[in-house]
């Protein structure tokens, strides 16, 4: 019983946010960004989603990924969260 709780409440962490795919910004950079699926959801797991997707675009590329900005918007727990990370592969 324990067991099935744990891969209920680890399946609904891994499914708690969505992402854009990748797109490219007026001043040459690339951007991707993440939703909540919820508004309980933290900004932190939102950013960290965004960020790995941008570092596997760039890894699969061959190249490292270089944060150039982060914008947030929403509050938690009030509306759903969105991060926008632009980047450049390195």
């Amino acid at each position: 019983m324990k067991g099935r709780i744990l891969l209920v409440v680890i399946g609904s962490l891994t499914a708690c946010t969505s992402v854009s795919g990748i797109n490219s910004t007026q001043d040459g950079h690339l951007s991707v960004t993440c939703f909540s699926r919820w508004n309980l959801v933290s900004w932190n797991h939102v950013r960290k989603t965004g960020v790995k997707q941008a570092q596997a675009y760039c890894t699969r590329h061959n190249k490292q990924m270089h944060e150039v900005t982060v914008h947030s918007q929403g509050l938690r727990g009030v509306t759903r969260q969105s991060v926008e990370v632009v980047f450049d592969c390195l």
